[in-house]
């Protein structure tokens, strides 16, 4: 138990800055100003953890993603296809060189008596692999990247196909491939009248670090909100995101220290883990148990060799991993370090801004204490509009920071015109300026998400993450689905952004997308029917079990066949609020008379027929089928006609809870309406009460 109790502390047991020297070191600049307004947990944000907590803990129970395996077995054959094919074209090639022929695809040569330079496989992977497919990645934009993005068309330029070059056309798609979770990539007037006024004051750049001429009244201004926002002393801003892990985490980290880091960690994390003199361990992704485990084997281990005690333990996380699109489970983990003493380190590049009630974050969102985060890190690009990073703590570890991290020493600072940019996207979070656009943004991002991701598990993809994460992965598998599913999304003007290997493993390629608020629902819902449309054609519907009405449960079936009613028609609708027609369709789609849709399914419940409609924009309304006579008066006994049946049931109002008996369905004469114009399919449909 000793060594337990020095993993993390020093020897009187109080708590410890890690990398810090001994003594407190006082900060060179200025104290926060009364103007700013510190962090104070919302009583939304608390009530908002309480309704998902237990919810949390069912959707939790260590599941693990795994691979259908005809998805495996399908995209290992491919790749060995693939491998195949390129190493016989490199034979024929290096046999051409030979002779005086040349393909123009051949490897680089090398000088006679030199080792090859290039990797090997890298090298083999780019020119047989990516360069085949490179048109579906890094294409170039002339426009901002908000809802709407001007995507510059490129062609193959060389034999090799590797290069490519405009072609002077572009293509204006919705765009959901940029981190422009809140919006603030596009232009706000008075933002950018603020943005340009720095600019003209204090130039396009100070072209110096910070600890010469690259601090500003505005850097020091972003430093005190970013601290003042996640409730925390003080904070240390970088010029680059990904510099500031590959930078920070070597100097807190030091010889006989230990990082513990997730095994999806983002790469700037690994980088800077393995530039550090610490020793690395890794846990199962996003497992607390994991975790536990490795820290306990750690610590009884002790240091290689001389089996000490670790001088301190560093556990390294992301609030929000953008592969997965999930969601950290800081509550467990946090409660983990605290057992065994290690610090906690929170990347919050994707989820500051983007989660949580008033948008601080993943520890907001799980109901976490500022003062049980040892350190944030984070970056101003994914939902401040803005470039560069951040390192907030307490006072003694960011002038630590600030002293020894290359990135804050030597590194060129941030562009004075964008650190006004982000300070101002703080100051509208913090309604600072009069106005709630921040909240909005915030809620509309979550309601953004929600309902995309529930169009996506509705239409049978496969898709990671949680829910309120505004990165939605769908997993491809294939990498012949890779550039299929790039290409013909742009050219139904959907602009997506497809991940595969050495980003991912090799058999997990996936699109991921990226929601912002600045998305509309109508943007959304024609988003999800180019989806729907793409995935059937590229088939990746893996979740897919056939048309929700194809196989009726025996109860329906023997209805059925007594009572002859047919759900797939038209229908008139009375809402409560609103009265309208409701056209049933055999593929599992339903269409309101002004346009609205959504996926229908018929289930057996207590004996009763139950209608779902679940739309693509608003909340689920079931109804129940009964039998009626004339003037709407229920009958208990069914009756014969199909005329004189109807849906009854609950309609949902945004905002309140369902009202009782105010939705009801009841058949026009015309029952099996076709949809444009064209003959109905009455094999996938089948007969109810």
């Amino acid at each position: 138990m000793g060594t337990m109790g020095m993993a993390g502390r020093t020897e009187t047991g109080s708590r410890r800055v890690p990398g810090s020297p001994s003594k407190e070191m006082h900060s060179p600049t200025k104290a926060r100003t009364s103007r700013v307004p510190t962090y104070q947990p919302q009583r939304s944000s608390r009530k908002l953890f309480k309704e998902k907590e237990h919810m949390a803990e069912e959707e939790h129970e260590e599941v693990e993603h795994t691979v259908p395996w005809i998805a495996a077995l399908t995209t290992y054959f491919s790749y060995a296809m693939l491998f195949l094919f390129g190493s016989l074209r490199d034979m024929l090639d290096n046999a051409a060189a030979l002779v005086g022929l040349g393909f123009g695809g051949e490897e680089p040569a090398n000088e006679k008596g030199y080792g090859k330079l290039l990797n090997d496989f890298q090298d083999f992977y780019t020119r047989r692999l990516y360069y085949r497919i490179q048109d579906c990645f890094n294409r170039p934009i002339s426009s901002a990247p908000g809802a709407w993005i001007d995507v510059m068309e490129r062609e193959f330029s060389a034999p090799d196909q590797s290069a490519m070059r405009p072609t002077g056309d572009v293509i204006t798609a919705l765009n959901l491939s940029s981190y422009n979770y809140l919006g603030f990539a596009e232009s706000d007037l008075e933002m950018r009248d603020q943005v340009v006024a720095t600019m003209r004051r204090l130039g396009v750049s100070s072209a110096s670090p910070r600890s010469e001429l690259g601090t500003t009244d505005v850097h020091r201004e972003l430093e005190e909100r970013t601290a003042a926002f996640l409730g925390k002393q003080a904070a240390v801003v970088f010029g680059m995101g990904f510099a500031t892990n590959s930078t920070v985490l070597p100097v807190l980290a030091g010889a006989g220290g230990l990082i513990i880091s997730d095994e999806l960690n983002h790469s700037s994390i690994v980088v800077g883990a393995r530039g550090s003199a610490a020793r690395i361990q890794v846990f199962k992704h996003n497992c607390p148990k994991s975790l536990e485990e490795t820290i306990r084997c750690a610590i009884a281990e002790g240091q290689p060799r001389t089996h000490r005690p670790w001088r301190k333990i560093l556990v390294v996380v992301e609030g929000l991993y953008s592969m997965e699109g999930e969601i950290c489970r800081l509550k467990e983990i946090v409660a983990v370090c605290k057992k065994y003493k290690a610090y906690v380190y929170v990347d919050e590049a994707h989820s500051i801004g983007a989660l949580g009630a008033t948008g601080r974050g993943v520890m907001e969102h799980c109901g976490v204490p500022p003062e049980d985060v040892d350190v944030f890190m984070g970056t101003y690009t994914k939902s401040f509009g803005s470039v560069g990073g951040y390192i907030a703590s307490s006072q003694a570890v960011c002038d630590f920071v600030r002293r020894s991290s290359p990135g804050a020493a030597y590194a060129c600072s941030m562009a004075p015109a964008c650190a006004t940019q982000a300070s101002m996207a703080f100051r509208m979070l913090a309604g600072e300026d009069g106005t709630n656009k921040g909240q909005q943004k915030i809620q509309q991002l979550r309601r953004n998400a929600n309902l995309f991701r529930a169009g996506l598990e509705r239409m049978g993809c496969e898709v990671l993450g949680d829910r309120d994460s505004p990165v939605i992965p769908v997993m491809l598998y294939n990498p012949a689905k890779i550039p299929a599913f790039s290409r013909e999304c742009l050219k139904r003007k959907l602009a997506v952004v497809v991940v595969g290997f050495p980003a991912t493993p090799v058999i997990k390629s996936r699109v991921r997308f990226c929601i912002s608020a600045a998305h509309t629902e109508a943007d959304l819902i024609s988003a999800l029917r180019v989806v729907d449309k793409v995935a059937e054609s590229v088939m990746v519907k893996y979740k897919w079990s056939g048309r929700p009405n194809v196989t009726p449960a025996g109860e329906v079936l023997r209805q059925s066949a007594k009572h002859h009613m047919e759900v797939v028609g038209l229908w008139d609708a009375t809402h409560v609020m609103w009265s309208d027609t409701l056209r049933i369709d055999d593929d599992g789609r339903f269409t309101r008379g002004n346009g609205f849709a959504g996926s229908w399914n018929v289930a057996m419940r207590d004996g009763k027929t139950i209608l779902r409609l679940e739309w693509d924009r608003w909340p689920t309304e079931e109804l129940e089928l009964n039998s009626y006579e004339d003037g709407d008066n229920v009958s208990k006994s069914p009756c014969a006609s199909p005329r004189r049946h109807m849906f009854t049931g609950a309609a949902n109002l945004v905002g309140s809870t369902p009202v009782q008996q105010n939705f009801k369905l009841r058949p026009r004469e015309d029952p099996l309406s076709p949809r444009d114009g064209a003959v109905p399919k009455r094999t996938a449909t089948f007969k109810l009460l």
